[in-house]
């Protein structure tokens, strides 16, 4: 007899079975990880370079403190104490003046990038104004505005005004010609022209003057807090320290100020991010 073979099993196989294993890096907090880790990764390097030159030299810490020494410090409870109550002060101020002084620059910007008249006139008042050294002004404004919060705020501001000014008048100075020339002849007007082509062209680069002037506004707060020590800060604190020729303290207060300027810059992108994407949407 004739053995009968077998068919061969042609069940399909379920999908699950067929589609290859997800990495568990492929989810949210995977892609997390790949952001955080490799900056991490050198700025441990660089801080374990620092403190192995700094033991095989044996240079003094009046000179340069080592990051251990640094870390001590930082995870005390006195400094936490302090660091808390004057970081929320410097960054009130960098906040207000940085929303001032960036509103005033998209503010501007727009109006000289839509009117030759505005911008041939106040052009050259922006730049003279530009090319004062700001820290001269900070007795002026302490001067007229006090030593409180308000001075502070003022200079954050007058920072955080020329970079963002430019960007925007940059930004929609290079808008395409074609595409408002074809606007126009569809019978677009000159707000529907703006709302629905300069300015989503623009966007790009308006944010990368926000980037900048946010940076600037937290700089001006802390020579705000140099030029005031009374108003309290990080720029007191870091003034407090360097009288007591306490280095490693200075650090530390360095360390805050690099850890807050980098924070409200990953706020200020998925502030800016979600924006944009809303008004993406409702210009469709």
């Amino acid at each position: 007899m004739n053995k009968v073979t077998e068919a061969p099993d042609e069940r399909v196989r379920p999908r699950s079975d067929l589609e290859p294993k997800r990495s568990p890096l492929a989810g949210p907090l995977g892609a997390a990880a790949f952001v955080l880790l490799p900056p991490l990764l050198v700025g441990l390097a660089g801080v374990l370079a620092i403190q192995l030159v700094i033991s095989r030299f044996e240079i003094s810490g009046v000179v340069i403190p080592k990051p251990t020494e640094v870390w001590e410090i930082m995870s005390s409870d006195l400094f936490l104490d302090q660091v808390g109550q004057s970081a929320w002060e410097t960054w009130k101020a960098t906040l207000i003046g940085f929303a001032l002084g960036a509103g005033a620059g998209i503010a501007l910007g727009v109006l000289m990038a839509e009117s030759r008249t505005a911008r041939f006139i106040l052009y050259p008042y922006v730049v003279a104004f530009q090319s004062l050294p700001k820290i001269a002004l900070a007795p002026v404004c302490a001067l007229w505005l006090g030593f409180g919060l308000t001075m502070k705020f003022s200079f954050a501001a007058m920072l955080a005004f020329f970079p963002v000014l430019i960007a925007t008048l940059s930004a929609l100075s290079t808008v395409s010609e074609t595409r408002l020339e074809m606007a126009t002849a569809f019978h677009a007007g000159r707000w529907q022209r703006f709302r629905r082509i300069s300015l989503p062209s623009a966007v790009p680069g308006i944010v990368s003057g926000l980037e900048i002037s946010m940076a600037f506004a937290l700089i001006g707060a802390i020579v705000g807090e140099f030029v005031a020590p009374s108003a309290g800060g990080l720029g007191q604190l870091l003034l407090t320290y360097s009288e007591a020729i306490n280095v490693a303290a200075e650090f530390s207060v360095l360390a805050v100020l690099m850890l807050l300027g980098v924070l409200q810059n990953k706020i200020l992108f998925g502030l800016v991010r979600l924006g944009t994407r809303r008004f993406f949407e409702s210009s469709r």
